[in-house]
């Protein structure tokens, strides 16, 4: 450790002769650190030995410390006398991070302090080993102090400061795409931060630690080292380097292995999933809305010499659906950031739920023309009803027709007499039978809903996305034009 402040004695006073004279305690700080390959495997080598060798048990560059390590210090007060003791003798350790002051906690030494001091006799000590967790980049001061004498006297003090600075190693971004109510989809990137990891880390574990009522799954793209193992043990005709097994070579065997190298990045996939809850009147699943939050991505990584740290990446929030308006008219709406069962008629009422009083008395005092910018882009003022398929199809055969069931929900405060429309010159690839509008019972207000059901054909196969759906208000003759609600893949059979 590289010590910013020498030790400074208390303010002291005139002996008396009720004071107890004391020895200067010395104190000793050093940084400790074990690689995991410096642990000895049973029946190979000796306990005192070293995989590596005895130097390189030290830890590294006392300058490189990484977020997700665990920083763990020696701490030890001596008695370098020869005849006096020390008395009253206390300890205590603080970690100052950017944000917070952490106590570093030992039984040793929080008991002798609790206890109003301990007394070491001449050439005597006391020590103990504290860590803590690292969980944010910045400057770090390990803050040290020991107190002693006081006994018909002034009590004395001396203070050590040690500053190191906290890197983070990785850089972790997250992308999240709503596949509908139930579920949602995790793009997360890893990369290694070259100029602040000083080398290369191995990834050892990757995981999303879902938030409570959800489930995560990680999507596996190719088989790991794991699997491959479990092949091998199942089928014998399954060998590395065989034109059946998945790493062919030994470049994809290092590349799937987790190493990141200076600048390299790796990207997870996760799949999050609401569950079922048990009430008295039986299983329920809560839909996933926006706000919501999912879990974080958690990555365990080693360094060269088995270093091992943990990082956790900020809670992963699911998106708010925001449609564009176009700047030269307010009417318009751009539906290109709502997709595919998006969850777009569960975030409106909740939206519309949580207006409360204060969004009432703001849409009071604002004129009819004149809606404040938040209102603008609140998605149950742009959509006052919705119309989503139940349970559509995934896959569909070029000529035969199809029925989808559709799900009208009215989200104004008013009841509504509706008509559904698909509109042909804004339909592409699908046709619907029939006629292309229909109309709807009388609708309530504040969530209100009616079914209806469409025929449809496909054209051309190919994948093909369900658009061209509006829904009129007969009473306003407003005309809601509704996003685009599916993607279907269209097959010839």
């Amino acid at each position: 450790m590289q010590q910013q402040h020498p030790p400074t004695a208390g303010p002291t006073s005139s002996s008396t002769a009720n004071e107890v004279t004391t020895a200067v305690p010395t104190l000793k700080v050093m940084r400790l650190q074990k690689p995991e390959l410096d642990i000895a495997k049973a029946g190979t080598l000796k306990p005192s030995e070293c995989l590596l060798g005895s130097s390189l048990c030290l830890p590294d560059s006392f300058g490189v410390i990484h977020v997700g390590e665990t920083f763990t210090a020696y701490l030890g007060a001596l008695n370098v006398s020869k005849r006096l003791p020390v008395t009253n003798l206390t300890v205590t350790a603080q970690l100052q991070t950017p944000s917070q002051r952490w106590h570093m906690a030992s039984k040793t030494l929080d008991e002798c302090n609790a206890a109003g001091g301990c007394e070491l006799q001449p050439e005597q000590g006391i020590d103990s080993i504290v860590s803590h967790t690292l969980e944010e980049a910045g400057q770090h001061i390990l803050r040290v102090e020991v107190g002693y004498g006081g006994i018909g006297g002034t009590m004395k003090s001396l203070r050590k400061f040690y500053r190191f600075q906290v890197s983070n190693p990785l850089v972790i971004s997250e992308l999240t795409y709503r596949s509908g109510k139930l579920s949602c989809f995790l793009s997360v990137s890893l990369q290694n931060n070259g100029h602040e990891s000083k080398g290369g880390l191995t990834i050892s574990s990757a995981d999303f630690e879902a938030a409570p009522g959800l489930t995560a799954e990680k999507v596996v793209s190719r088989p790991t080292n794991t699997d491959i193992r479990k092949i091998n043990e199942t089928d014998s005709t399954f060998k590395i380097g065989t034109k059946s097994a998945p790493f062919p070579r030994g470049v994809d065997l290092f590349d799937h292995s987790g190493r990141l190298e200076r600048g390299d990045s790796e990207q997870y996939i996760f799949k999050v999933t609401v569950s079922k809850t048990q009430s008295s009147s039986g299983s329920f699943v809560k839909e996933i809305t926006a706000g919501d939050q999912l879990g974080k991505a958690i990555f365990t990584w080693r360094k060269a010499c088995g270093e091992i740290g943990r990082m956790a990446s900020f809670p992963v929030i699911c998106p708010i659906l925001y449609p564009l308006r176009a700047l030269n008219d307010p009417g318009e709406t751009t539906m290109k950031e709502i997709t595919q069962e998006s969850g777009l008629s569960v975030d409106i009422a909740a939206q519309a739920t949580g207006r409360g009083a204060k969004s009432k008395q703001a849409s009071a005092k604002s004129s009819t023309n004149a809606i404040g910018a938040e209102n603008q882009r609140a998605l149950d003022l742009i959509f006052s009803v919705t119309a989503e398929p139940i349970n559509p199809p995934k896959e569909l055969q070029v000529g035969i027709p199809f029925d989808i069931e559709f799900l009208v929900v009215n989200h104004s405060n008013q009841f509504m007499s509706a008509q559904l429309q698909f509109r042909s010159e804004l339909m592409k690839g699908i046709s619907v039978c029939g006629p292309s509008s229909k109309n709807l019972e009388e609708i309530p207000g504040n969530g209100g809903n009616a079914t209806v059901l469409v025929r449809f054909i496909a054209l051309s196969p190919g994948l093909a996305q369900l658009t061209g759906c509006s829904i009129v208000n007969l009473i306003t003759g407003q005309s809601i034009p509704q996003p685009p609600m599916l993607n279907m893949m269209v097959v010839v059979k």
